[in-house]
């Protein structure tokens, strides 16, 4: 019976935030019944003539999510139609009048499987230039950077190389495009301490060049046999022979800062996948820290990159929108009694957290989480808190952890310690 109850309160209280969530999602009186996708429209700037939260734009389609999954299933030409079902708004395709628009892209299938949305889908936001660093982590875990090949050199003996210079790296085990990276600083959890990876900043683009290795080719059977497969003796003497490897020919497609001689270098394995993704809400409480901004500066604001210390194990995906908050604060309050003569009473009165932003998640670890601020009303700084939207002027939970008394005996003895070098006499 105790059982049925419970099953009963948690349908009861599913149905309530169902209706609560229905509730929630809002249409904008001036939105259009019918729209036809634009070149240069991005999901958000569409999701904005329809709805006041941008990041609801999923629950608008009458499905979850999966419906779709990304905006590659949105494309110019395609036309919009909002309707009503039993009072929900619901936005759908109209095929007909998008195929009357002329602008439908008709692919010829062959018996094989094949990306048939790439090249027509749109953006989530306009990031342009920032596009090619958000496909890519700028958090990366420490063993990562260890193992990773890198930059030995370059024309002329240079330490810095620009583009379309020819350049050479060691460590290199596959042919293809690869980041230039370096190391920066170390990030940690602002809470538990933990080490969590290290920050990393990213100056353009190298590829691999063909090259023919006859030296390689031409070793012996016998020096085979006692080698690595890349590797083959060099004479540097008569009596002296060492085992030496090729290094890998690059050629710098782009640099957007200085690329480095010992600059390290990270495979390029998505680059298919697009800055493309269906903006959502998370799916459960969220409260996390900012604490890294990309580039290292102290303060953010719009398109620019920041770390979160939660991820994957917390419930943050690609596409998941976060409001960004400056946290409650305590202000101490000084208080007359009222009563002639009376003392003052001190009081601590919290100030509700302000929401200062919007930030969708693009890229994910167990960990921690790298989002592009989509929107800011002040500056975002490391610190302020990433949650669900909405809870502006909501009153945060603000404890600081507690800190273990320390015993008499330590305290007298770092006192003495502090005499004894400062020369006091206690």
């Amino acid at each position: 019976m105790q059982k049925h109850i419970i099953t009963l309160l948690c349908a009861a209280g599913l149905a309530i935030s169902g209706q609560a969530a229905a509730a929630a999602l809002k249409v904008r009186p001036d939105a259009p019944q019918r729209y036809v996708v634009k070149q240069g429209d991005t999901l958000w700037g569409i999701s904005g003539k329809y709805l006041y939260s941008p990041w609801q734009w999923n629950r608008l389609w009458g499905a979850n999510r999966n419906a779709v999954r990304n905006p590659h299933m949105i494309y110019p030409g395609q036309v919009l139609v909002l309707r009503y079902v039993n009072g929900r708004p619901v936005l759908g395709f109209d095929k007909a009048a998008s195929y009357r628009e002329g602008n439908i892209p008709v692919v010829k299938l062959a018996p094989r499987v094949r990306e048939m949305s790439a090249g027509y889908g749109i953006q989530t936001v306009n990031v342009n230039f920032y596009r090619m660093f958000m496909q890519h982590p700028q958090v990366i875990p420490q063993m990562q950077t260890q193992d990773a090949p890198r930059l030995i050199d370059g024309p002329d003996n240079r330490m810095l190389y620009s583009k379309g210079d020819r350049v050479y790296a060691y460590g290199i085990t596959e042919p293809g495009r690869y980041l230039v990276y370096r190391a920066v600083k170390d990030i940690t959890d602002p809470d538990t301490k933990k080490y969590l990876g290290q920050e990393v900043v990213f100056s353009g683009i190298v590829s691999t060049l063909p090259y023919t290795n006859s030296a390689l080719d031409a070793r012996s059977e016998k020096d085979a046999g006692s080698l690595p497969d890349n590797e083959y003796y060099t004479r540097l003497h008569p009596l002296v022979k060492v085992p030496t490897q090729t290094a890998q020919p690059l050629v710098v497609e782009e640099a957007v800062s200085e690329v480095r001689k010992g600059d390290f270098l990270l495979k390029m394995t998505d680059e298919g996948d697009s800055f493309q993704m269906m903006p959502h809400a998370p799916s459960r409480h969220i409260d996390a820290k900012v604490v890294s901004i990309f580039n290292g500066i102290g303060e953010a604001g719009q398109f620019q990159t920041i770390t979160l210390n939660k991820g994957e194990a917390d419930g943050l995906d690609k596409g998941t929108v976060l409001g960004l908050y400056k946290r409650s604060r305590q202000v101490k309050v000084d208080l007359e009694n009222g009563k002639q003569g009376g003392r003052s009473v001190v009081k601590y009165v919290s100030i509700p957290a302000e929401e200062a932003g919007l930030a969708m998640v693009y890229r994910t670890s167990q960990n921690l989480a790298s989002a592009i601020i989509l929107e800011s009303l002040t500056s975002i700084s490391i610190g302020d808190t990433a949650s669900e939207p909405g809870q502006d002027l909501d009153n945060m939970a603000n404890d600081t952890p507690h800190a273990p008394n320390v015993p008499q005996e330590s305290h007298d003895t770092e006192y003495n310690e502090y005499n004894i070098k400062s020369n006091i006499n206690p």
